[in-house]
């Protein structure tokens, strides 16, 4: 299946910016930006003497900081979910084999 790239438009605090995507992510590519647009007003209203680009650069960099720690947390559970299968695995490991047939049920 070839996804075909298009050109869309993105609005983030009044500013129009075109951009490139696959047409199949146009609507997650405006839902990150009304996301990035919130970030940015939330900014905006603790210190209002910030430059947009500044606005920008604090907004991203407190978005990066929130995706890391999401995937470290992802990380550990992932680690704690595989450490809790091979211990399961071993207990069923070390259940004896019955090699015996199951009684028959008349």
């Amino acid at each position: 299946m070839n996804i075909q790239v298009i050109g869309t438009a993105v609005e983030v605090l009044g500013k129009v910016y075109q951009v490139k995507c696959p047409e199949n992510e146009v609507a997650a590519l405006q839902q990150a930006a009304l996301y990035l647009e919130e970030k940015m007003n939330e900014i905006r209203k603790v210190n209002h003497v910030l430059s947009i680009d500044r606005i920008a650069v604090i907004a991203a960099l407190n978005m990066t900081h929130q995706l890391l720690t999401v995937e470290h947390e992802k990380n550990m559970y992932a680690q704690m979910v595989n450490e809790r299968l091979q211990g399961l695995e071993q207990v069923i490991d070390s259940i004896p084999k019955d090699n015996t047939s199951p009684p028959s049920v008349d």
